[in-house]
C-alpha cells in the first residue's frame, strides 16, 4: 500500500503530466530562478511554480495542479504560505524532468479529461457558494416548512387530548355538565350599545 507522500507524490505528477510541454518547460525554468513558495501563486518573497512557468511564457489554465503542489507541501486548504523546502523543489524538478523525458502513457487522455471533469466541478461548486447573486431559498423554505407541519401533526397524534385534562388544568366543578344560560334581551341591548373594542 502506499503512503501518503507516495500518493502525494503521485497526484503531483499526474498534475504535471497533464501540462502542455511549453509549460513544463517553463517551470522547470522558473523554478530554478525564483523563490519557490507554496500556498498562494505570489507573496513577495517568491512565486508558486505556476506563476513561475507563467512568467517565464508557459501560460496556460492552472487545471489541477496548484491544488496538487500545495497538497504535495502539506499546506493545501489551511491557509498557510511559506517558502517551498529545497526537497520539495528537487522532487518538483525531478518530477518535471521525468514528465519530458517519459513517452505519453496511453491513460494519459482519460486522466486528463477526469481531471478537467472534477476541476470543472470543483469550480461550478465554489461559484454557486461564492457568487454575490442572492441565493434562493424559497424551495428550502417550503420543504423545512411541510415536515414541520409533518411533524407537529405526528407528535398531536401521539400525544392526544389527554393533557388537557390534566390536573395543572382548573376547571370548574360543573364544567360541561350544564349548558351555558342564555343571555336575556337586556344583557343583549347593553353589549351592543358598549364601543367595540379594538
Amino acid at each position: 500500500m502506499s503512503s501518503p507522500r507516495e500518493l502525494a507524490v503521485a497526484e503531483l505528477r499526474r498534475s504535471i503530466d497533464v501540462l502542455p510541454e511549453r509549460t513544463r518547460r517553463a517551470m522547470l525554468s522558473g523554478v530554478t530562478s525564483n523563490t519557490v513558495i507554496t500556498g498562494a501563486f505570489s507573496d513577495g518573497s517568491g512565486v508558486c511554480p505556476m506563476l513561475a512557468a507563467h512568467r517565464e511564457g508557459g501560460r496556460t489554465g492552472c487545471v489541477s495542479f496548484p491544488e496538487a503542489w500545495d497538497r504535495f507541501c502539506g499546506v493545501y486548504g489551511r491557509s498557510i504560505t511559506r517558502p517551498a523546502t529545497p526537497e520539495e523543489v528537487k522532487v518538483l524538478r525531478a518530477q518535471i524532468e521525468d514528465s519530458l523525458t517519459a513517452p505519453p502513457p496511453d491513460t494519459l487522455l482519460s486522466d486528463a479529461i477526469s481531471e478537467h471533469l472534477a476541476m470543472v466541478e470543483a469550480r461550478r461548486r465554489r461559484t454557486r457558494v461564492a457568487s454575490d447573486a442572492p441565493l434562493d431559498l424559497a424551495g428550502a423554505i417550503d420543504e423545512h416548512r411541510e415536515t414541520a407541519r409533518q411533524r407537529k401533526t405526528r407528535e398531536a397524534t401521539e400525544v392526544g387530548l389527554d393533557w388537557l385534562f390534566e390536573e395543572s388544568l382548573v376547571l370548574p366543578d360543573d364544567f360541561g355538565l350544564e349548558p351555558a344560560p342564555e343571555p336575556d334581551d337586556e344583557q343583549l341591548a347593553d353589549s351592543e350599545q358598549r364601543p367595540a373594542l379594538r
